[in-house]
């Protein structure tokens, strides 16, 4: 399944994750929960999160590590 990040608005860790998300070469969909009605497949304390699937698979700069170490070959 292709990873799905959630974004907020004013949320510097959010820029950066999407911002590595997207330079990584790994199809992922990226969406800001300020701007759409998409929302994650369940409720999140905080942005960004990660999810694959309806799991949710990491926070934050947590999701970074997650790729390098998962998704980027």
């Amino acid at each position: 399944m292709k990873p799905v990040i959630y974004v907020a608005n004013r949320c510097h860790q959010c820029e950066m994750v999407k911002d590595f998300a997207m330079k990584s070469g790994v199809s992922t969909d990226i969406h800001n929960v300020d701007l759409t009605v998409v929302t994650p497949p369940k409720d999140v304390f905080v942005y960004p999160a990660l999810f694959i699937g309806e799991e949710l698979i990491a926070y934050g700069e947590d999701i970074i590590d997650y790729y390098k170490k998962n998704l980027i070959n």
